[in-house]
């Protein structure tokens, strides 16, 4: 096997500045070949030195990505980012190296926990809205009781009343379960429940708890050595912001310049809500206000000690109403997080193919839809987030996975944020019209791949929708209540889910390992990961199905075994070492 990924052996330093040398080496038992290098436009050829365990050259980081790949000169064939060649591959297939800043270590290969925050706990019921106190978008907003259903039909105005205390008082439950960051969509104040809509940047809503409950929820995250990532909505801002209704009323004032107004006097917003209208970064009042300034909230939360931002439809940010000049957007919300806090994680909501966007030194990853989420419940529901019917084969399933890790730079291969539910799609469960048997399948591979997994509240105790299987509904659906009667929980999948996350967390190869592929069947997806020599083989069986294994260790039941196996649902085996 020829292996190159983000490990010591394969790349020293790893994370190396720009214009420092790096240590490249290729695990193969070849003795001879090439580092094929694109610099200055030109490939270069340099040849490799045999050390202990493969072949390595020094080379100076010229360019952040370093693009490169191998040639194996007994083998007559190039080793790419997605497996072997027999001819020189496209500047795709290279292998993407980073220069510093690079991915915060902590957050590499860390669990994290997605909570909305009007949905998980009621820790204050003194700051609860109640029933008519505002009207949003014409409607009065609804106060429910906890575990009453969401209704589809309302789904901004109605509030249960869930806050920062109540979350804070939930550590224990979280820290037991295995998680290491949360990860909160909004907490600004606004009028929905979602808070998409922010009508101030730098204060936390006192329907959560205000400033004072954020900073106890903090300082009792930090206190476990647990992390908070806040959601930065920087595209758009509510419709009640002060400096939008200062746009509208003079179109003449300063704020007006912050947003893109059309000659028939519409403005441009998010997806055409017009509760969210779009900020205009070719202003540059937007730019201090929002990113650059002092009091920009991209430099404010971090200061009051968050730990990182996942940026809200980060691929739309832009200029005149549109997604113009996106990149340096981004690379600037980055620099900027890393100046208020060098070890900040700052990923975004990149819902399609990212790879291209985080080529460009951009964030520290995205949330993995195209690359996991999507093709992973395509295949096990028969339905895409859509709602569409969709076949999606297990080999059709391995290339996608394969595709999009093999197309990422190899820091950020490890702090992408892996999922299988979140706010904004469909609950697994209910994708999986109930069937558990699935949804720990689904959980187990989210925490057996590469990346750093999330869980969306309550997805590890079973927590389903309440509409009809047949009424496809993501949005506001998936954001039910979460159960705090016990009684209500599926014991057997939380404590799957706990055991998995013990895992993830204590198997070197499975927190920071490369990805390789092990030969798939129509009923079955299988790969490995490999650290530092350790392999651990993945399978994920639809139907019982014979293995043969060589020596190994069980992960999932501590026996060691080699042979014929039968796996039905998961399997994890650690290779023994010879």
């Amino acid at each position: 096997m020829h292996y190159h990924d983000w490990e010591p052996f394969c790349v020293e330093p790893l994370t190396p500045q720009l214009g420092q040398e790096v240590i490249l080496r290729i695990r193969t038992s070849a003795r001879a070949g090439f580092l094929i290098l694109e610099h200055g436009g030109e490939l270069e050829r340099r040849p490799l030195k045999p050390v202990s365990g493969g072949l390595e050259l020094k080379v100076p980081m010229y360019s952040s990505p370093l693009r490169y790949c191998f040639y194996l000169s007994e083998e007559k064939v190039y080793l790419t980012s997605r497996g072997t060649s027999g001819t020189v591959p496209r500047y795709e297939r290279f292998f993407h190296l980073l220069a510093q800043p690079s991915v915060p270590d902590w957050a590499v290969g860390a669990v994290f926990y997605q909570i909305f925050p009007d949905r998980f706990r009621n820790g204050n019921p003194a700051n609860d809205p109640q029933t008519g106190e505002w009207v949003y978008n014409g409607k009065p907003i609804v106060k429910k009781a906890w575990g009453e259903p969401v209704d589809s039909k309302n789904g901004a105005i109605q509030h249960y009343g869930g806050d920062l205390e109540g979350i804070t008082q939930s550590l224990d439950y979280l820290q037991n379960l295995g998680v290491e960051a949360l990860y909160l969509t909004p907490i600004l104040p606004s009028q929905s429940n979602h808070r998409y809509d922010g009508l101030d940047y730098l204060n936390v809503d006192p329907h959560l708890g205000g400033n004072e409950a954020f900073e106890a929820l903090l300082e009792a995250l930090h206190q476990r050595g647990m992390k908070l990532v806040l959601d930065g909505v920087f595209n758009h801002v509510g419709n009640t912001h002060p400096d939008f209704q200062k746009a509208l009323e003079n179109p003449d004032s300063p704020e007006a310049g912050m947003f893109t107004f059309h000659a028939d006097g519409t403005y441009a917003a998010f997806y055409g809500v017009k509760t969210l209208p779009k900020l205009d970064y070719a202003n540059p009042l937007t730019l201090e206000r929002w990113i650059d300034g002092y009091h920009a909230p991209v430099r404010h939360w971090l200061r009051k000690g968050a730990d990182g931002w996942r940026l809200d439809v980060a691929h739309q940010i832009g200029q005149g109403g549109s997604d113009r000049g996106n990149t340096e957007l981004l690379r600037l919300i980055h620099r900027n997080s890393r100046e208020e806090n060098p070890q900040a994680l700052v990923f975004g909501e990149l819902f399609f193919d990212s790879s291209e966007k985080l080529r460009q030194h951009t964030l520290d990853g995205s949330m993995h839809y195209a690359g996991f989420a999507n093709p992973l419940m395509e295949w096990l529901s028969g339905q895409n987030v859509y709602g569409w019917k969709v076949a999606v084969s297990t080999q059709e399933l391995w290339a996608t996975l394969w595709d999009h890790y093999a197309a990422l730079p190899l820091q950020t291969r490890q702090t992408m944020y892996t999922l299988i539910g979140s706010h904004d799609i469909p609950r697994p469960l209910w994708r999986l019209q109930g069937d558990t048997a699935k949804l720990e399948l689904a959980l187990g591979l989210l925490l057996t791949f590469p990346g750093a997994p999330g869980l969306y509240y309550g997805d590890e105790i079973g927590l389903d929708q309440a509409n009809p299987y047949e009424v496809f509904n993501g949005d506001p659906m998936c954001r039910g209540t979460f159960p705090w009667n016990e009684t209500l929980w599926n014991k057997d999948v939380l404590e799957y889910t706990r055991q998995l996350i013990k895992l993830k967390q204590t198997v070197p190869a499975l927190r920071r390992g490369g990805l390789q592929p092990l030969e798939a069947t129509d009923k079955l997806l299988a790969f490995k990961r490999i650290y530092q020599g350790q392999e651990v083989w993945v399978y994920a069986a639809l139907e019982p199905t014979a293995v043969r294994l060589p020596p190994v260790q069980n992960l999932l039941t501590g026996e060691e075994t080699a042979g014929w196996v039968t796996v039905q649902g998961l399997g994890v085996f650690r290779l023994n070492p010879l």
